[in-house]
C-alpha cells in the first residue's frame, strides 16, 4: 500500500509531535495544522486520506471542522479520528460528530496504541459507529472542565436564539463562527461559510472597505470599529444588512466580532411609502382637473362645436385672404383646445377603459411605424411570446406608446434608436428582484427605451406631474400632459410605470400591466360557448339593438329585444310566467320617450331578486355606471362596447 496522507490538527505542539512521530513510523506522509482554520487551508492544498483532530481549539474548533468535512461532498469520505481531552465530560459532542473513531487524550503509550489501531481500521476500511471512545481507562471526570463546558453551551444557546446575526472573524477577516441568524443572512450553508472572508460574501464595495479596515487594524494601535449603518447598509445578495464590526485585542493579535441585522423589509416598506406619498401628491394635482373635466366637458364640447362650425362657415363664405388666414389660426387653436379637454377626460377617474383583447406587439409596432415614418429613427420591438396579450382599451394603450414615441422623437432630434421589449414576468419575483412594489400574479413587463440624453435625476420624480415639461412653451409644446396621460392610463389598467436612466445611457420607461392568457384559437369553440343562454337587450336606438343582438348571437345566445323599459319588463314577466328567466339583461340607462334602465332594473329586481342585470350607457362617467353594484346591476358596459366585452359577459355568466 502506498503512503497514507494524514493531517494532524491540534493546538498543542506536544500532541502534534506525538502523532507525527507515530504516523511517520507507520509509513504515513504527515501534515500539521494548529487549528480548524489552518486545517481547511491544508485540505485545500491536498486532500488527506485520514484526519486526526482535537476538539477544543481556537478559531474553528474540531467539531466545526468535522461538520465541514462531513458536509462537503468532496471531503465527506475522509477517515475522521477525533482526539478529545474532554471525552469524559462531553461525550454528547463525540456522538454528534459522526467520527470514524474517537480517542480520549491520556498517557502517551495508550494514545500510541489507539493511533495505530485507528490506522488499522482505516486500512481495513472499518468505521466505528455508536460513539465508542477509546482510552477512557484510568481517566476521571474533572469538575472545572464540566463547568467550563456548561458555560460554553450556555453561550451557544444564546447565540443560536439571537435574532441578529453574529459572526467572529480572525485577524485576516476569515469567518470562524457564525450563528444561525448570520448563516441565514449570508444565504450559504455553514460548511461553505466557515473559513471564508466576510468581504467575499458582501458587495464588492463593502468588501473593499472591510479589507482596508482590517489592514489599518494591523498597522495601528487603535482598534476603531467599522460600521455600515441603516442609511448605508451592506448588500448581501438581494438583502440589505446593517453591519457593525468591532476588533478585540488578544495578546499579540486580534479578532473581530460582527453584528448583522436584516433591514431589507423595512427599507422596502419605506421605499413603498415614499412612492405612495409621491403618487398621492400627483393624484391631488390631478384631482382638481379631473373634477373640472367631468363637470364641464359635455357643455364645453357643445360650445366648441358651435364655435368650430361658425368659424368653418366663415372660412367657406369669406373671400378676404387675410381674414381666412386668421380663421385658419383660430381653427388650430380650437383643435388644440378640443384635444386638451379630451385629455382631461382621459385621465379623469370617471373615465372607464373600454377593454378588449389586445395583442401588444402588433399594436406597439404599428404605432411606432406610424409615429417614426418621417424620421431617421430606427426602432425594434422584441417580444418573447407571439401571443403576448392583455385585457385593455386599445385606444388608450395606443395613446401610451404614441405619447412615448412623440417624446422620443423630440429628444432624439430625428436620429437615434428606440427599443421596446415585452415579456411575461411573475409579479412577486420581479418585485423582489428590483426592490419595488408590484401587483401580484403574472404581469406583462414593457420597457420603452430611447437612445437620447436621458432625464436629469433631479427631475425624475416630476416627469409625470401635470403641465411639467422641459420643452419650450408655446401653443402645444408646453402643454406637458403627455407623460401625465401615460401615467393615468397605466394606472387605470391596474399597472405601474416609472422612468429611469439606464447605466448604458438613454432613457427607459418601465411599465407593468396585469397579463392575460392567449384567447382560444378555435373560433367555433368561441362561438358555441353561449349556447342556451337567453339574453334581453333594451335600447331605444334600433341600430344599437341590432348590433348587440348579432354580437350575442355570435356566441350562440338567444336574444330578445326591447326599445323601452316598459317593453323589457313585459318580456321579463312573460319569461317568468313560462317558468324561466333571462340569463342576462342589458338595460340602457337613458331612454328617450320611455322608462330608463335604472327604474326598469328596480322593477325587474322586485319580480326576480336573482336577475342578472347589466347597465349600458354612453356616459361612462355617470354615478350609476361607476357604482353599478349599488343600483341592482351586476356589471356596467360603456357604449359602444366590443365583441370581446360581450364574450367576457358570456364567460362570466355561463
Amino acid at each position: 500500500m502506498g503512503d497514507i496522507h494524514a493531517l494532524v490538527v491540534d493546538n498543542s505542539p506536544v500532541i502534534r509531535r506525538l502523532l507525527e512521530y507515530v504516523l511517520v513510523a507507520e509509513g504515513c506522509a504527515v501534515r500539521l495544522a494548529e487549528n480548524g482554520l489552518d486545517a481547511l487551508d491544508r485540505v485545500a492544498e491536498q486532500r488527506p486520506d485520514i484526519i486526526f483532530t482535537d476538539l477544543i481549539m481556537p478559531e474553528i474548533d474540531g467539531e466545526k471542522l468535522s461538520f465541514i468535512v462531513r458536509n462537503t461532498p468532496e471531503l465527506k469520505d475522509i477517515f475522521l479520528v477525533v482526539l478529545s481531552g474532554v471525552a469524559l465530560e462531553d461525550d454528547e459532542v463525540i456522538k454528534r460528530i459522526e467520527a470514524d473513531m474517537c480517542i480520549a487524550k491520556g498517557p502517551g503509550s495508550a494514545m500510541k496504541a489507539h493511533i495505530k489501531a485507528a490506522l488499522d481500521c482505516f486500512r481495513a476500511n472499518r468505521r466505528e459507529t455508536g460513539g465508542i471512545i477509546h482510552g477512557l481507562d484510568g481517566l476521571f471526570p474533572r469538575e472545572v472542565t464540566s463547568e467550563l463546558l456548561l458555560s460554553k453551551k450556555h453561550r451557544e444557546v444564546i447565540l443560536a436564539r439571537m435574532a441578529e446575526g453574529v459572526v467572529e472573524l480572525n485577524h485576516q477577516g476569515r469567518i470562524v463562527m457564525a450563528n444561525d441568524a448570520a448563516i441565514a443572512l449570508l444565504d450559504e450553508p455553514e460548511a461553505r461559510i466557515l473559513g471564508r472572508r466576510l468581504a467575499s460574501l458582501v458587495s464588492p464595495v463593502a468588501g473593499d472597505r472591510i479589507m482596508a479596515w482590517i489592514e489599518r487594524l494591523r498597522s495601528q494601535s487603535e482598534l476603531e470599529p467599522l460600521s455600515f449603518p441603516y442609511d448605508d447598509p451592506v448588500r448581501m445578495g438581494e438583502r440589505q444588512v446593517t453591519c457593525n464590526l468591532v476588533a478585540v485585542t488578544e495578546e499579540t493579535t486580534f479578532f473581530i466580532v460582527g453584528i448583522l441585522q436584516d433591514v431589507t423589509r423595512r427599507k422596502l416598506m419605506e421605499e413603498r411609502q415614499r412612492h405612495l406619498e409621491k403618487e398621492l401628491q400627483r393624484i391631488r394635482k390631478l384631482e382638481a382637473m379631473s373634477l373640472m373635466a367631468s363637470g364641464i366637458s359635455h357643455d364645453f364640447n357643445n360650445l366648441m362645436t358651435i364655435i368650430s362650425g361658425n368659424v368653418e362657415m366663415a372660412r367657406y363664405v369669406g373671400r378676404d385672404e387675410n381674414v381666412n388666414h386668421l380663421l385658419n389660426e383660430a381653427v388650430k387653436a380650437i383643435n388644440l383646445t378640443t384635444q386638451l379637454i379630451r385629455q382631461f377626460t382621459t385621465f379623469s377617474d370617471n373615465y372607464l377603459p373600454q377593454r378588449s383583447h389586445v395583442q401588444l406587439c402588433g399594436l406597439i409596432g404599428a404605432i411606432l411605424e406610424q409615429e417614426l415614418a418621417s424620421t431617421s429613427i430606427e426602432f425594434q420591438v422584441a417580444c418573447n411570446d407571439d401571443d403576448l396579450a392583455m385585457s385593455a382599451d386599445p385606444i388608450l394603450v395606443g395613446q401610451v406608446f404614441s405619447n412615448l414615441a412623440s417624446n422620443a422623437v423630440a429628444v432624439l432630434d430625428g436620429k437615434g434608436r428606440i427599443e421596446v421589449t415585452a415579456e411575461r414576468v411573475d409579479g412577486g419575483r420581479e418585485a423582489a428582484a428590483i426592490g419595488r412594489h408590484l401587483p401580484e400574479g403574472e404581469l406583462v413587463r414593457i420597457v420603452f427605451f430611447d437612445s437620447g440624453p436621458g432625464i436629469a435625476p433631479s427631475i425624475l420624480d416630476q416627469v409625470f406631474d401635470p403641465y411639467f415639461s422641459t420643452k419650450q412653451k408655446g401653443a402645444q409644446k408646453g402643454m406637458g400632459l403627455g407623460l401625465t396621460i401615460v401615467h393615468a392610463i397605466v394606472k387605470k389598467h391596474g399597472g405601474v410605470v416609472w422612468i429611469e436612466n439606464p447605466p448604458e445611457g438613454g432613457c427607459a420607461v418601465r411599465m407593468y400591466f396585469p397579463a392575460q392568457k392567449a384567447m382560444a384559437a378555435d373560433p367555433q369553440a368561441r362561438a358555441r360557448k353561449g349556447a342556451g343562454l337567453r339574453i334581453l337587450v333594451m335600447d331605444d336606438e334600433e341600430v344599437m339593438r341590432t348590433i348587440n343582438k348579432k354580437m350575442f348571437e355570435h356566441f350562440g345566445c338567444t336574444v330578445m329585444l326591447a326599445s323601452s323599459g316598459e317593453e323589457a319588463i313585459e318580456l321579463y314577466r312573460q319569461q317568468l310566467a313560462e317558468g324561466g328567466r333571462f340569463d342576462l339583461a342589458l338595460l340602457d340607462l337613458v331612454v328617450h320617450g320611455g322608462m330608463g334602465g335604472l327604474e326598469t332594473a328596480r322593477t325587474i329586481k322586485a319580480m326576480d331578486p336573482k336577475a342578472a342585470l347589466v347597465a349600458i350607457s354612453g356616459d361612462s362617467a355617470s354615478e350609476i355606471m361607476r357604482n353599478y353594484g349599488k343600483h341592482h346591476f351586476v356589471a356596467a358596459l360603456a357604449k359602444p362596447f366590443s365583441i370581446d366585452s360581450v364574450e367576457r359577459l358570456v364567460d362570466r355568466f355561463l
